[in-house]
């Protein structure tokens, strides 16, 4: 990934299993995905696809690229139905609850989340108004300078997911997001963490609508 590299709308992108994908440091290498647009990283237990960083094993660190920002269609309680995602990743919300995004599956993202500014920068995944149409399932984030998964609105589910050595929060939602997660691991360190889960309504109104509603079963949070 050199640059921001975007899925537009109407365009799929298909991504094999055994797959890996280099975030170039140097260009904040970032995969966004638009309304409309749909990935699909579909890996297996054998052949996992892997974001990681263009580094050097052994060199690789938080931060070395950007991460995964998938925007959707789906419901957000930011007043006129449309949020835009963090370090200009789009236009994100809708009206669709059922809005696909494409799926992703046996899929781990390491290293990613720079810092565009400061406190502006970018998760291991942010779902953005993603409704629950795609399928999202055995996903791993590890070592993310900033939160490990966030939701931002929408309807998207999550099973299956493990977020570790976050340098942030690791798992977080805002703006209303209403879906469910199941089997959550999460273990934090010492060295750089904040919390283990992070869960606003709205930052600003706490009394917008939808109101934040995920159901959240079999989470196991761990720290040193």
């Amino acid at each position: 990934l050199r640059g921001a590299v975007f899925i537009r709308d109407g365009a799929v992108l298909n991504i094999q299993a055994g797959t890996t994908v280099a975030g170039e440091a140097g260009s904040v290498g970032t995969l966004i995905v638009l309304r409309g647009g749909k990935l699909n990283a579909i890996g297996t237990a054998a052949q996992p696809i892997v974001f990681t960083s263009d580094q050097a094993p052994g060199t690789r660190a938080r931060g070395d690229w950007g991460g995964l920002i998938i925007n959707g269609r789906a419901p957000v309680n930011i007043p006129g139905g449309l949020g835009e995602g963090e370090a200009d990743t789009g236009v994100y919300g809708g009206t669709n609850p059922n809005d696909d995004s494409g799926s992703l599956k046996y899929v781990r993202i390491e290293f990613a989340g720079t810092e565009f500014s400061p406190d502006n920068e970018l998760n291991g995944v942010a779902f953005q108004g993603v409704g629950r149409g795609g399928s999202y399932d055995h996903i791993q984030i590890h070592m993310n300078r900033d939160d490990g998964l966030e939701w931002f609105g929408g309807t998207a589910d999550i099973k299956y997911a493990v977020v570790s050595n976050a340098a942030d929060d690791s798992f977080d939602w805002t703006f209303g997001w209403q879906g469910r997660a199941q089997f959550v691991a999460i273990h934090q360190r010492s060295d750089d963490a904040d919390w283990g889960i992070e869960a606003d309504n709205n930052e600003f109104n706490n009394n917008f609508l939808p109101r934040a509603n995920p159901q959240i079963y079999n989470v196991t949070i761990c720290g040193d």
